[in-house]
């Protein structure tokens, strides 16, 4: 079963396939929400936004991971317990609030080059599976021509097709790979 599979069911009330989903995600969740927040409350902080996603599953968009959502829902979570903890006077000194809060911006994935890595790699995945979306014919041009560089002529003379059959798949491909990714990325 795919999380995709996993989310649709979730959606629709499996839960099974809740825990399923939780047990994919959690340990890397936790490490996370102790890298942003400390280790004293990254659990508390995981179940909190597992909770929510059980909550709010009838509004959950189907998509092929919820990592991204769930690495930021993380990421909002552990900064405000931080805020929290300030208000309530759990951090001693101002400095200690200042390193807390620079640990949890170094942590930020839209700042943090690992985490950024791991965006990278989600949106590779995500550009493959649209890849294999691709008709036959129009993704074997496609790859010939992005992937393993050649000409469109070469790719014409190759396959013993006209340049214009080239240029015409490429176009195609990258139509729909951009409709794709666009659908995909913007719900990411």
């Amino acid at each position: 079963m795919t999380e995709r599979d996993l989310i649709s069911a979730v959606k629709a009330g499996d839960r099974e396939s809740f825990n399923k989903l939780y047990e994919l995600h959690w340990s890397n969740l936790v490490s996370y929400a102790a890298l942003v927040a400390g280790e004293k409350c990254a659990k508390d902080i995981v179940h909190d936004i597992f909770l929510k996603v059980w909550l709010n599953r009838a509004s959950l968009q189907e998509k092929d991971t919820l990592r991204p959502y769930l690495m930021r829902s993380v990421h909002n979570m552990a900064l405000n317990v931080l805020r929290n903890a300030v208000n309530l006077d759990f951090v001693d000194s101002y400095t200690d609030n200042q390193i807390d809060f620079r640990s949890a911006a170094e942590a930020d994935p839209d700042r943090n080059e690992i985490v950024r890595r791991l965006y990278d790699r989600d949106i590779a995945m995500q550009i493959e599976r649209a890849i294999e979306q691709l008709p036959d014919r129009c993704r074997e041009i496609f790859r010939r021509s992005y992937l393993d560089g050649r000409s469109h002529k070469e790719i014409a003379e190759e396959m013993h097709i006209s340049l214009s059959t080239v240029d015409n798949q490429v176009y195609k491909a990258l139509k729909i790979l951009r409709s794709f990714l666009q659908d995909n990325l913007k719900n990411a």
